[in-house]
């Protein structure tokens, strides 16, 4: 049975930091199953991540029956992956961890590794080989509907080869034919129509508006006035207004004055004669 002193440091290093690769595959794999938009796509995340997770279970019990210490770390490559904008983008850095992963695995089967631990060794550089190969050809595929042009942005329908000729020809004739003489103000039909600016065409409606109001608002004040009087009864007599006329003349005044001054006429005539 192999005990912990038959490892190297550094081969149980390379063993750790194989596992963190995997768990980081892992979450990968779980990433891109959960936003697959195809059911296919998603089964084969889904699949891979089973394999990956395999692969940890076996690494870390094999390791732990040994006496090993087993790392409870992820690789933090998996932020770096996710976080890349374009879907085949990370579909292609998903494939490079895959590689770097088969690559890790491969230089542990060279030491002295047996049992299950070396035939958990060959599964994974088994496993990540299909994983890699189908991540490239996924995300060559992505890319290219991506890229998909459907029609030309700024098709133009082509002109017969006479058009320009046809328009040649409608221009000269245009520029032959005599102007239609405009009818002249007077004839019946010919007078132009009196254009109003727009400034005084405003004015004007505006002016029409403020009369209707004054009309309307005049009437409203007469109806009430109206029903007022229907309500209260006659209107009280207002006093009469002053007569601009002058007074009447005392008539029997001035009879005796006339009288007084025709005696006295009468009396001084009649005392010239008697002189």
């Amino acid at each position: 049975m192999t005990t912990a002193a038959d490892y190297e440091p550094e081969l149980v290093d390379a063993l750790n930091l194989l596992i963190e690769d995997e768990r980081a595959s892992v979450e990968m794999e779980v990433a891109l199953a959960s936003g697959a938009t195809e059911y296919a796509e998603r089964e084969t995340l889904t699949r891979m991540g089973a394999e990956d997770i395999s692969s940890c279970e076996t690494l870390r019990a094999e390791m732990e029956s040994a006496g090993l210490p087993v790392t409870p770390q992820i690789n933090g490559v998996v932020f770096e992956v996710l976080g890349a904008e374009r879907y085949d983008d990370r579909l292609r850095a998903f494939a490079h961890h895959q590689r770097i992963v088969a690559d890790r695995a491969s230089d542990l089967l060279e030491s002295n590794l047996e049992g299950e631990l070396r035939a958990a060794l060959v599964g994974i550089v088994d496993a990540h080989q299909r994983h890699i190969e189908w991540a490239n050809r996924r995300a060559d595929e992505f890319a290219a509907t991506r890229l998909m042009e459907f029609g030309s942005r700024h098709s133009s329908q082509p002109q017969p080869a006479d058009s320009g000729a046809r328009l040649s020809h409608a221009g000269e004739a245009r520029a032959l034919a005599p102007e239609a003489a405009a009818p002249e103000v007077g004839e019946a039909g010919g007078a132009l129509p009196d254009i109003m600016p727009p400034e005084e065409s405003e004015q004007s409606e505006r002016a029409e508006q403020s009369e209707q109001s004054m009309e309307d608002e005049s009437a409203t004040l007469t109806a009430e006035a109206l029903a007022e009087v229907a309500l209260d009864g006659a209107p009280e007599e207002l006093p009469a207004p002053a007569s601009a006329e002058p007074p009447p003349l005392d008539v029997s005044a001035a009879e005796t004055a006339e009288t007084a001054e025709t005696a006295e006429t009468a009396e001084t005539a009649e005392t010239a004669e008697t002189a």
